[in-house]
């Protein structure tokens, strides 16, 4: 075991702050410290006595120079790619006092999220850019087939779009590949008009030749292939219900993750659910945004966000009836 792995990690705290245009402040490591010439998000270590929210407070002060006036938190991960192993407690600053500039003599600069998916930026910010892109509600559409009819379910689509879902996964396990991807070309053209995200649960080619936003597999699809069956430039997405599979998604490189069922549903009779404190246990600090799912309603938002989850995934809590 390396020492990197033995240590615990340092725990820090990390400001994702936004400016009116939507872009993120970033600072360059300066000479003298560990990944010089790497950029970064503003933050540091939380010292003792401190919260990660106290920290984040100080840490912007000293480093850029600005005041946190109000500030959510997005993710907590941890990874040991670096120097040593940390545990990031990352915000969103959204609001702040003062002139931004860089008081231990770093370059600062506030530039588009994307620009940050770079080699020259620190380990796992590709982590902190896919929280920041996700939103906090994650429609599963539900089954197309018996007795329910196309156009009402299209409608019902429609409406669910016209709510605010900007993301779903086109979930059609029932139908024939054929019909799926009939059924995906309708539903990306529709998404397309607001700007909203499609996940197919096929295979990589069809998300190419459709143009969806990426794959979403149940875990078990990896099978003995820890690979990425999609390219970086779609979006990878696992279904996970334990820590074991949450762990193999970060293996695979998938972007996010669903964790289920945090309670009993009709979908799955017979799973009983695992609450929210087992939840948050395999959950744990692992590397990638993860949806809460399973019987899960939008009253649910906040708490599954105290659960560090992105938010929450659902069928009947995000469709319209």
């Amino acid at each position: 075991m390396s020492n990197s792995q033995s240590q615990s990690p340092l725990e820090v705290a990390i400001g994702v702050a936004l400016d009116c245009h939507g872009r993120v402040l970033v600072a360059c490591r300066p000479d003298g410290k560990t990944s010089a010439g790497q950029w970064e998000f503003p933050g540091g270590k939380i010292e003792a006595g401190e919260s990660a929210r106290e920290a984040l407070g100080r840490e912007l002060d000293e480093e850029a120079g600005i005041r946190v006036q109000r500030a959510r938190p997005l993710i907590r991960f941890a990874h040991g790619l670096g120097a040593v192993p940390v545990r990031l407690n990352v915000f969103v600053v959204e609001d702040w006092a003062g002139r931004v500039h860089g008081r231990e003599g770093q370059l600062v600069r506030f530039v588009q999220p994307a620009t940050m998916r770079d080699p020259k930026a620190l380990p796992a910010t590709e982590v902190i850019l896919n929280a920041l892109a996700l939103p906090t509600d994650y429609l599963l559409t539900p089954p197309l087939a018996g007795s329910v009819d196309e156009a009402d379910w299209l409608a019902r689509l429609d409406k669910a779009l016209a709510t605010g879902i900007r993301w779903l996964r086109l979930r059609q396990p029932k139908l024939s590949d054929t019909a799926y991807q009939a059924l995906a070309e309708s539903v990306i053209a529709r998404a397309a008009r607001v700007g909203a995200s499609v996940m197919l649960d096929r295979d990589a080619a069809m998300v190419d030749r459709l143009g969806a936003a990426g794959l979403h597999w149940p875990a078990k699809a990896l099978k003995q292939e820890l690979s990425r069956p999609v390219s970086l430039d779609s979006w990878f997405a696992l279904s996970t219900h334990n820590a074991f599979e949450l762990g193999q998604a970060v293996e695979a490189g998938a972007d996010f993750a669903t964790l289920s069922p945090v309670r009993a549903t009709s979908t799955h009779p017979g799973v009983v659910g695992m609450g929210w404190p087992e939840w948050l246990w395999n959950r744990g600090d692992k590397a990638l945004p993860v949806y809460a799912l399973g019987g899960v309603m939008p009253k649910d938002r906040e708490t599954a966000r105290c659960h560090n989850a992105q938010g929450i995934a659902a069928i009947r809590g995000l469709w319209p009836n």
